[in-house]
């Protein structure tokens, strides 16, 4: 770290009458003290700890849950369709209420048309693929809002 770069922190310590400062970004990091203040001593943790086991778990489901919004996931890889055919009217639109069992999408894959159902009833707040696009096991394809069901 050059000179420079350490009087900003130095500069903002002053500023602001700080006594301790410790600084944290990425691999960097930096802990300044007034002198004759005590340092606080810490074990810092280099790597974040991940939940492998966690991780693969979620990944199993198709659909995620977080509070009232629900994250449906591709069941398999395939090519994304809004609707039965070109010419039909899409399942779904953004704002349109959905039942459970009720049909949100087709994936192709290997020339077999794989109905996606909604697990929920909710309102559809995001689609996230185009149509006819490529989509990838456990992408996510919509977001539903649940208990937000609108009568149609």
């Amino acid at each position: 770290m050059k000179p420079d770069e350490l009087k900003i922190y130095a500069d903002f310590m002053k500023e602001y009458g700080l006594e301790y400062l410790e600084v944290k970004k990425g691999d960097f990091h930096l802990i300044l003290s007034k002198k004759g203040q005590e340092i606080k001593k810490e074990i810092i943790e280099k790597e974040p700890t991940i939940d492998i086991e966690k991780i693969v778990e979620e990944s199993k489901y198709t659909t995620q849950e977080l509070e009232n919004i629900v994250y449906v996931k591709s069941p398999l890889v395939g090519t994304f369709y809004r609707a039965p055919s070109p010419t039909s009217p899409p399942f779904v639109e953004v704002g349109d209420s959905v039942k459970k069992g009720d049909v949100l999408c087709i994936i192709e894959s290997m020339k077999v048309m794989n109905e996606i159902k909604s697990e929920f009833d909710g309102t559809v707040k995001e689609i996230l693929i185009e149509n006819a696009n490529p989509v990838e096991y456990g992408q996510v394809l919509f977001i539903l809002e649940v208990g937000s069901c609108k009568e149609k």
